[in-house]
């Protein structure tokens, strides 16, 4: 098993955290982080590898197998909150942390370290189709049920359309049958090289670990449902339709167990919803990560 991804992810977070800690930084100088990684690295990333990807019907089939996975356990989060009784924002956050992972600040570095970097285009694609333009249109629709203010859909899918990373992909699909030459890609690596570590420390400088105790009830039943709930939906569907598993279903299957999304978190306390909870989750969900990722490697990649 590989390690060696999951200490660089611990490694570069736990310096942004160490810098907070000393006050080189505050934690809300991550955003500036998380920007220039969303506006400027991720589109470079997306437009060069959606460009050079090759589509065929075994990703597709394995983007979606990934997301009616991580659907699966947003219901089972549903369900369970409606059982336990929690408020309706808590319940709403834990769907949204449930439905939506981090599967490309976490995902790529940890994918790359298990399967090398043949599979960068299979990452940026299922981040794209099972992650980026699902919360575009789902998060807000989602968050409308339990934001004290209302949600307008229309005004987020409009800024999604004027989003950097979905602009980035519809310029490279629409692009792709266009032979472009060479040089201009040169920029754009150099660029897309920042992503991993940029948006690793940006999450060490935003991590928070003071609200877990106020909520780790509802925490333990977001990191179930979204880590391990996917992967029992991936064996079931394999095992049923006899599917081999290769390296493209293992990179379905990591990206389906991905902690839960930063972006998703930021949403949920932008929408005043369970900020406790959301804070939590993703400070848990890259810990846990530690644990899950070697287990599912050692049961399904040996």
């Amino acid at each position: 098993m590989n390690f060696i991804p999951l200490f660089s992810i611990f490694f570069i977070v736990a310096i942004g955290f160490f810098a907070k800690k000393i006050k080189i930084l505050e934690q809300k100088h991550s955003i500036i982080f998380v920007d220039f990684v969303l506006c400027f690295a991720i589109p470079a990333l997306i437009f060069d590898k959606v460009y050079h990807v090759n589509i065929d019907i075994e990703l597709l089939n394995t983007i979606a197998t990934g997301f009616l996975g991580t659907l699966t356990g947003a219901l089972v989060a549903l369900g369970l909150g409606i059982l336990f009784k929690f408020s309706k924002p808590t319940i709403v956050s834990m769907v949204m942390l449930s439905l939506f992972g981090n599967t490309l600040f976490v995902g790529m570095p940890v994918i790359q370290g298990f399967f090398g970097d043949g599979v960068l285009n299979e990452i940026i694609f299922y981040d794209q189709l099972a992650t980026s333009i699902p919360i575009s249109i789902l998060g807000p629709l989602i968050l409308s049920f339990g934001a004290p203010e209302k949600v307008s859909l229309f005004q987020n899918a409009m800024k999604i359309l004027k989003f950097p990373p979905f602009v980035a992909l519809i310029l490279a699909l629409c692009l792709k049958e266009i032979s472009l030459p060479e040089f201009i890609f040169e920029p754009l690596h150099m660029l897309e090289g920042s992503v991993t570590p940029v948006a690793l420390f940006a999450i060490g400088v935003g991590l928070s670990f003071g609200s877990i105790t106020s909520s780790y009830k509802s925490v333990s039943i977001v990191l179930f449902c979204k880590m391990v709930v996917p992967a029992l939906f991936f064996a079931a569907i394999t095992g049923t339709l006899n599917i081999p598993i290769n390296q493209t279903w293992l990179v379905g299957l990591f990206q389906s167990c991905m902690p839960p999304m930063v972006l998703a978190s930021a949403m949920i306390m932008k929408a005043g919803l369970d900020s406790s909870l959301a804070i939590s989750a993703v400070a848990l969900g890259v810990a846990f990560s530690f644990a899950i990722f070697p287990m599912l490697f050692f049961i399904f990649g040996a």
